[in-house]
């Protein structure tokens, strides 16, 4: 009997041990059946404006990340206007793993929604603390955690059929009276001054708005409109909308149908030469260059629309993009959005004329880049050097005076309302942001 327990106890610790073993195995298979499983992550930007920008977005820079990474796919959706969609998705608890926005105006609102994941220690993974410039890194804070990575930095200009200036005799104004002048030429020739358009996008009116009142103001005291400090209802913010509404009375924007043509209607006016210039911002670079017309371009900064100021650039980042808190893949997700703000994407996008605030990207280094481009960066880091640099709104502005201001202008130039009507239901808007904690922090 005691020989048959010895024998019935080896076979029992076998059996133990085979089943161990195993479990282990099979413990094993699902950790890599974890690790080799497919993750679809969802990202939607702006349509591409040209085939090149499409075919560097889809092979260089999303079939580059899946080549590194074989077990994440990238769903890519493009829209005309993704800022606005992605809003709604977010409000209804869905919207896409990679959330990108159209500036840090929006992150912040988005942060406050509880639509983003705290980015912190991805931050301190990927060493992104030390990458980027530290006035658009600080951007992506709200409330002291780091919600979104700053994308490329842009402004405002106006860019000009250079063939056609010089068959006119035309110059580049070097003040608000030469603006108005030089407008005033070209409508006595038979074109339109300044192509532009707003019925596929109807944000771009900012464009035009960050213009205005960063021109009328100057920097330092339009800054204190953003702060609350002073009225958006003041005399200097009157004079210029009331300034504003004049031009565009006059014909010289679009000849007063910039609120009934689309923004690719208005290039189409600059490209086939019915309009001499075109407002829009730096980012036209990318489109230019890709798919440039059949005449030299130029582009000059919108002089200061009152004397005594110099000429005041609205800066601003044109995207910003966090996480989706939403997300079942949090990781995943961080490895994309760290690939598509490295250094090495940055300095793909410079090659189109997007300026990432990449501290380790020399923009002047680059090989073949286009003279345009490289005029352009000059003009935004000239800017930076000299401190002549205003507050675009889709950066700088509280979200809802933004979005009331883009919405309603077309109100004052149709005389539907004036402009203190507009103006001081601004400073209501102003003052709900200030109320739920929306206001740009100026870190001073």
């Amino acid at each position: 009997m005691k020989k048959v327990y010895i024998v019935f106890c080896l076979v029992v610790s076998m059996l133990m041990i085979v089943s161990a073993c195993s479990k282990e195995s099979g413990g094993d298979s699902k950790k890599k059946d974890l690790k080799d499983e497919k993750i679809e992550l969802l990202y939607m930007t702006h349509t591409s404006d040209t085939e090149e920008q499409k075919r560097v977005l889809e092979e260089d820079i999303i079939g580059a990340f899946e080549k590194e990474h074989p077990n994440i796919k990238i769903k890519l959706i493009q829209n005309e206007d993704p800022d606005t969609l992605v809003r709604q998705q977010m409000a209804a608890g869905a919207g896409p793993d990679i959330v990108l926005v159209d500036g840090p105006t929006t992150l912040l609102q988005f942060a406050k929604s509880g639509y983003l994941l705290p980015l912190d220690e991805y931050a301190d993974e990927f060493g992104w603390n030390q990458r980027y410039f530290e006035w658009a890194y600080d951007t992506g804070y709200t409330d002291d955690k780091l919600y979104g990575l700053p994308g490329q930095y842009e402004s405002l200009v106006v860019w000009y059929n250079k063939d056609m200036f010089k068959e006119n005799g035309w110059q580049e104004p070097n003040n608000f009276q030469d603006f108005i002048a030089l407008n005033e030429k070209i409508k006595k020739s038979g074109k339109i001054p300044v192509a532009f358009g707003t019925t596929d996008f109807r944000p771009s009116n900012e464009w035009w708005l960050s213009v205005v009142y960063n021109s009328y103001l100057g920097g330092t005291e339009f800054k204190k409109v953003l702060k609350n400090e002073l009225s958006w209802s003041s005399d200097l913010m009157q004079e210029a909308t009331q300034t504003w509404k004049e031009l565009w009375q006059e014909g010289y924007i679009n000849e007063k149908q910039s609120h009934a043509i689309s923004i690719e209607d208005s290039w189409y006016l600059f490209n086939n030469e019915e309009a001499a210039m075109k407002m829009e911002g730096t980012w036209a670079t990318s489109r230019l260059t890709t798919d440039p017309p059949s005449f030299e371009v130029d582009f000059f900064v919108m002089p200061a629309w009152r004397d005594g100021l110099e000429p005041t650039l609205p800066m601003a980042l044109g995207e910003s993009a966090g996480i989706n808190s939403k997300t079942k893949h949090p990781k995943e997700s961080a490895q994309f959005l760290d690939w598509l703000f490295s250094d090495e994407v940055g300095t793909l996008m410079a090659e189109q004329g997007l300026f990432y605030p990449n501290e380790n990207i020399d923009v002047t280094s680059i090989n073949n880049i286009d003279p345009i481009i490289l005029k352009v960066y000059e003009a935004l880091e000239e800017s930076f050097e000299k401190g002549n640099t205003g507050y675009a709104s889709w950066t700088y502005w509280g979200p809802n005076v933004e979005q009331y201001l883009w919405d309603n202008i077309d109100g004052v130039f149709l005389e539907q309302f004036t402009v203190e009507e507009y103006l001081r239901n601004a400073d209501e808007k102003a003052k709900k942001d200030e109320d739920e904690g929306l206001l740009f922090d100026f870190k001073e």
